[in-house]
């Protein structure tokens, strides 16, 4: 099945549950807040690909602000309200299948664009909130590594987190001093 036929299905469900045409729980059954789940961990990645191969960020800015659909947010709603919001505390013995965070790809494009950022940033006010970006990303990927949150390709040396990780890794003492005040 297509991308833009599992689209269209699951956008047609999510305007039905907002005009309540569906049953009032619809959104705390499991079936269905684990199948948006399953789809957007699956799917979404794909989407961030297409996002980035096709150049959008360039016109429109970064995929999670300006390019996510709705129907992902929507989702991440459903899922968060699946427990009345309690965090689900992982206590994984083996890395995840795919990455528990669907957005993932894209922080990684973010921080892709940072580091390029600071390499070219001379105003230290501008440089210090980009460095503060790549630590808060580092410290992202940390907690998700560390939860296995994270599939093991993610750590695969040709992967584009650790090719951005060995760039970053490369550039970060000329920049240690700002990242250490």
């Amino acid at each position: 099945m297509s991308r833009v036929v599992l689209a269209t299905f699951w956008n047609g469900m999510v305007g039905m549950w907002e005009r309540n045409e569906l049953p009032i729980d619809f959104h705390r059954r499991s079936k269905w807040v684990n199948a948006s789940q399953s789809y957007k961990l699956l799917v979404e990645p794909l989407d961030i690909a297409d996002y980035y191969r096709m150049e959008k960020h360039r016109e429109k800015g970064h995929y999670i602000e300006n390019g996510r659909e709705r129907r992902y947010r929507v989702f991440d709603r459903w899922w968060r309200e699946r427990r009345g919001g309690e965090k689900s505390g992982s206590n994984r013995k083996n890395f995840a299948s795919l990455p528990q965070d669907s957005c993932f790809w894209a922080r990684v494009e973010e921080a892709k664009e940072s580091v390029e950022m600071a390499k070219k940033e001379t105003e230290p006010m501008k440089l210090s909130a980009v460095l503060g970006r790549i630590s808060d990303f580092e410290k992202y990927v940390g907690g998700l590594i560390d939860s296995k949150e994270v599939s093991r390709d993610v750590l695969f040396a040709n992967s584009s987190y650790s090719k951005w990780l060995q760039e970053w890794t490369a550039l970060k003492p000329r920049f240690q001093q700002l990242i250490d005040s």
